[in-house]
């Protein structure tokens, strides 16, 4: 067993904006950060890699907008420091989930997809006004289209499927230093209140504890909470 002591404070998430479990647990995981002593780095991780998509990222859409995405966010580390990660992450998903498309018109499963990756898109076009909202300059943009910060996010990526052993995807919780346990998770549905919260912490931090543990999973859900995805699901075809 690991001290739990030695694992509560210093903590990675592995982030890509593109994933919706990912920023659900990510609101969680800041709701625990507002009532628990924790040293959070945010850390990058890219489907678009893990999906060997990197020579059509023109085509997907949803993993070539997080990957664009944190291109940016690996300019924005690189010039102004790890410290504004979070932020930019928490702005660049605000924009993805929680808000929608206009219209109530019903949509066919394919439609909705296609509106979705639309709003995606969209998203990525708001790029200047999401750096200016973290007080980052608008310039930044340009790191979208821009290769050289491929090789940090796919050293991040790479390390992020050693520290858990592949085969998962995001998001990614690392405790403690580099050689700390990682794992996929906690996906959860929504956000619990407060107590709850860090009574969710509390479960996880103590099944880091135990150097054995390795999956625990059900399949069984309620549909992911977000203003996005919400905003669709009212909009399916009767």
């Amino acid at each position: 067993m690991t001290s739990p002591d030695a694992l509560s404070r210093h903590v990675e998430f592995f982030f890509d904006p593109a994933c919706p479990f990912c920023w659900q647990t990510s609101k969680w995981f800041r709701q625990v950060q507002s009532q628990v002593e924790i040293e959070p780095v945010w850390r990058f991780i890219s489907l678009a890699m893990l999906n060997e998509e990197m020579d059509r990222l023109e085509e997907v859409k949803g993993h070539a907008v997080g990957h664009k995405m944190l291109r940016v966010a690996a300019a924005a580390k690189s010039q102004h420091g790890e410290q504004i990660v979070g932020a930019l992450y928490e702005e660049m998903g605000r924009r993805l989930w929680e808000t929608a498309p206009e219209g109530d018109s019903p949509l066919s499963r394919e439609q909705r997809g296609q509106v979705a990756d639309e709003h995606k898109e969209d998203v990525l076009g708001q790029l200047p006004e999401i750096l200016e909202a973290v007080g980052l300059p608008p310039g930044l943009q340009e790191a979208a289209s821009d290769s050289q910060y491929d090789a940090e996010l796919q050293a991040s990526t790479d390390e992020a499927m050693e520290r858990t052993g592949g085969n998962v995807g995001t998001p990614i919780l690392a405790f403690g230093e580099t050689d700390g346990p990682a794992f996929f998770g906690p996906v959860i549905s929504g956000t619990p209140d407060d107590e709850d919260a860090v009574k969710l912490w509390d479960a996880v931090g103590a099944l880091a504890t135990f150097d054995g543990f390795a999956e625990l999973k059900r399949s069984l859900r309620d549909p992911l909470d977000n203003e996005l995805l919400s905003s669709l699901r009212s909009r399916r075809e009767m």
